[in-house]
């Protein structure tokens, strides 16, 4: 009985001692990469607003908004964030330069990008001597344009890159006639309505279907030293991406918020985007998509060949988030 007693006294004070680690809390300090957000990505936003993060025993010391993957994952590196959603080939570039950090899950593993050109623009051989609005030399939205300029033949340098900053900034660059094209996210793609001078010349996913929008980052530092950290951010984000697919009205309010976008382009845009499942509801990030990254990182010569996806990738933490959540949901 004496034993028992030990026994139960043992897993009581074992109980405790667990409930007291999954029960501290860390500080974390957010940054997104899009100011102001697009649907896509705007589960870092649904985190922070809807207390998902707090739930988890996240508290958001910071949350810093930035224009731009490049500055996104500066960022992470530099220590003045400790998670960002973005870009694949950003992170791969870090890496190789031996920054620690990893890609830890795909929030959004779908690009909904469109190229929009004025009227006058048929043809990408057509942007030759050209002004075409980025968000950042480097970033997503200059190189997901590259299998289309290669496709016909027309050299990088050939156009003239403009550093404008969010997409709905490129869509002012483009209204404004200092642009003659500029990659958009479609709910600014939306806004261009039946506007004549203006017209969609590429859907960025028909040559680039498995590469995914935006990976999450974090340092391997926080990885290594404090996993549960690391478990709770993506199970948060997972979370998010899982309320963006089932909360329509909450969702769009949310878009409208930090946006200021109209009512019916954001009801447009949600209804568009659910149906092409964009959110990375189990995680996002699989083999498949990581290589078909991978590859057009070296197509683009950004890589001299392919590497080893654990040189930036850990898949692990997307799996215990998944089995914190009980398993799979439907996609």
């Amino acid at each position: 009985m004496r034993t028992l007693k030990h026994a139960v006294t043992a897993l009581t004070m074992l109980g405790w001692i667990m409930s007291g680690a999954s029960a501290e809390e860390y500080d974390i300090k957010v940054a997104t990469p899009e100011t102001p957000p697009s649907f896509d990505n705007l589960y870092l936003q649904v985190a922070y607003e809807k207390g998902i993060f707090k739930k988890n025993g996240l508290n958001v010391t910071s949350f810093i908004q930035l224009k731009g993957g490049p500055l996104a994952t500066t960022a992470v590196v530099s220590g003045q964030a400790d998670v960002t959603a973005t870009d694949v080939e950003g992170i791969i570039q870090a890496t190789k330069a031996g920054y620690p950090v990893r890609a830890v899950s795909s929030p959004s593993n779908k690009l909904s990008y469109v190229v929009a050109v004025s009227s006058d623009i048929k043809s990408f051989q057509d942007l030759k001597g050209q002004s075409f609005a980025v968000s950042r030399a480097g970033a997503l939205s200059q190189y997901v344009t590259f299998p289309f300029l290669d496709r016909e033949n027309v050299s990088r340098n050939d156009i003239k890159w403009l550093s404008v900053g969010s997409s709905k900034d490129r869509l002012g660059a483009l209204l404004a006639k200092r642009v003659k094209a500029a990659v958009l996210y479609i709910d600014n793609a939306a806004e261009i309505g039946n506007n004549p001078d203006i017209h969609i010349l590429a859907n960025i996913a028909d040559l680039m279907p498995l590469y995914p929008h935006e990976l999450l980052l974090v340092r391997k530092d926080d990885i290594d030293n404090r996993p549960e950290k690391v478990s709770r951010i993506v199970q948060s984000i997972m979370e998010a991406c899982r309320f963006l697919a089932e909360h329509r009205a909450e969702s769009i309010d949310l878009f409208i918020k930090y946006t200021g976008a109209d009512r019916a382009i954001a009801e447009y845009t949600y209804d568009k985007l659910v149906v092409m499942k964009p959110w990375g509801v189990n995680g996002g990030m699989t083999e498949k998509i990581l290589s078909a990254a991978m590859e057009t990182s070296v197509q683009n010569k950004a890589l001299d060949g392919p590497i080893p996806l654990t040189d930036f990738a850990d898949f692990r933490f997307q799996a215990d988030a998944l089995r914190r959540l009980g398993g799979a949901v439907p996609e």
